[in-house]
């Protein structure tokens, strides 16, 4: 006997990103939303990391840009998809003013829960320096470092359209209203961008540009983060490949800095550095000693190193 039941809709498969058109987003959202999200130069940022990451960073003048479905938080990135359904089955409840408008957000609706290709990667910076949280949660329990940057040094990187792919410096907002203010100016964006294009081509924008945005949503019981994040997305082939690092039972996928912008030959590869806090530990005396010694040897012998004087139990 055969089946006369409806066979389930084809859901269109991902197609390559639009650099062009997420650039031409992401250049409009500060009007939308609100310029706080992008960075100024002269914020002073906040990396939190344990002893071996100091050393990879020094050594090699360098940072790493984690693949963000391989959040140490999988809560994370299902928050931000929990409100990019809100905001698509809210606009698809109001009354139709728009010839092809209900097809758009059913496209829409259908590719955005399927991850880019391409994937985004990200680097995690902190507005506050000696935060407790932080000392717990990623300077090893107070047996870490707090890296402070000058926002101002990531120009050459951040902001500008390298031939790997799209950067920018965004803040992680908390708030659930202005992360719907974001996903609703995508989905507008996209659906007047080019009216050429079909209903499937904006909803793969529109959803571009959604999926730019999830990794810097989270939840509000954590606004103490005070969290900014060096987003990356590459390029459809992008002929540089991201590294690998044992994880647990994962293997995690990452780009580093120096992968995507590789120094000068002859020259040395340094990060804008401005201070250093060793974290609240029983050896802190012991550790700004030998982090100044290691400072002075890599090229950053005028940034300050000093102790945390947080109370933590270790």
């Amino acid at each position: 006997m055969s089946d006369t039941t409806n066979p389930a809709p084809q859901v269109p498969a991902r197609g390559p990103i639009d650099m062009a058109v997420l650039g031409g987003f992401l250049g409009t959202i500060g009007s939308s939303v609100g310029p706080e999200l992008i960075l100024s130069p002269g914020k002073d940022l906040f990396h939190y990391t344990d002893l071996p990451g100091l050393l990879g960073i020094l050594q090699n003048g360098d940072l790493w840009l984690t693949h963000s479905r391989y959040s140490n938080d999988d809560e994370e990135m299902a928050h931000g998809q929990r409100i990019a359904g809100k905001v698509i089955d809210d606009a698809m409840g109001q009354p139709p003013g728009m010839a092809l408008y209900p097809e758009y957000l059913q496209h829409l609706k259908n590719l955005i829960d399927q991850p880019l290709a391409e994937g985004m990667y990200i680097c995690c910076f902190c507005q506050k320096n000696n935060l407790l949280s932080q000392w717990r949660g990623y300077g090893a329990n107070g047996a870490g470092v707090s890296i402070q940057f000058d926002s101002g040094g990531f120009s050459p990187w951040a902001g500008v359209d390298c031939t790997h792919g799209l950067m920018r410096f965004w803040q992680v907002t908390y708030k659930e209203e202005t992360q719907r203010k974001i996903l609703e100016a995508a989905v507008q964006h996209a659906w007047s961008w080019n009216p050429r294009l079909t209903p499937e081509q904006r909803a793969q924008h529109a959803a571009d540009a959604i999926q730019f945005f999830i990794p810097t949503f989270k939840n509000a019981d954590f606004s103490e983060e005070s969290e900014w994040r060096l987003v990356f997305t590459p390029k459809p082939q992008c002929p540089v490949r991201p590294r690998f690092r044992p994880r647990g039972a994962m293997l995690v996928p990452y780009f580093t800095l120096r992968d995507l912008f590789p120094p000068a030959e002859g020259t040395i590869a340094t990060l804008p550095i401005t201070h250093m806090t060793v974290g609240p530990n029983p050896s802190k005396v012991l550790n700004v000693a030998s982090v100044r010694m290691l400072l002075d040897g890599l090229g950053y012998g005028s940034v300050p190193v000093e102790a945390s004087s947080t109370p933590i139990r270790t």
